[in-house]
């Protein structure tokens, strides 16, 4: 993913964009703290993998996934801020070898059977 710095946003754009913000309350590096994710790289496959699902619905990856820098151990690092839906997408995407994205990905599972 790139950032686009010379993009100048109309006052409508920014305001398009507050909102989605508001609903942005995950970082995807949350995962690797809860050891769902090994690495970056098998984080960036996952979230590779969750925009690819949102593309091929239509579902705006905008109101979804925002590209940001964090400090971290005395550095600036990439990370994502994820809506919920985006979230889960990068849980139910990430290597199910990990006990906690396997235990997390039946527990969907069963939920979404429940709601039937």
């Amino acid at each position: 993913m790139t950032i686009d710095n010379t993009r100048t946003h109309s006052p409508l754009e920014q305001f398009i964009d507050s909102l989605a913000d508001k609903n942005l309350t995950y970082y995807a590096s949350d995962l690797m703290h809860l050891t769902g994710c090994a690495s970056m790289d098998e984080l960036g496959v996952a979230l590779r993998r969750a925009t690819e699902v949102c593309t091929c619905m239509h579902i705006p990856l905008r109101e979804n996934f925002k590209v940001v820098f964090r400090p971290q151990n005395g550095e600036m690092v990439q990370d994502w801020r994820l809506s919920p839906m985006a979230y889960m997408l990068l849980v139910l995407n990430s290597e199910a070898h990990n006990d906690l994205v396997a235990h997390l990905q039946v527990e969907m599972v069963k939920r979404a059977l429940n709601q039937e």
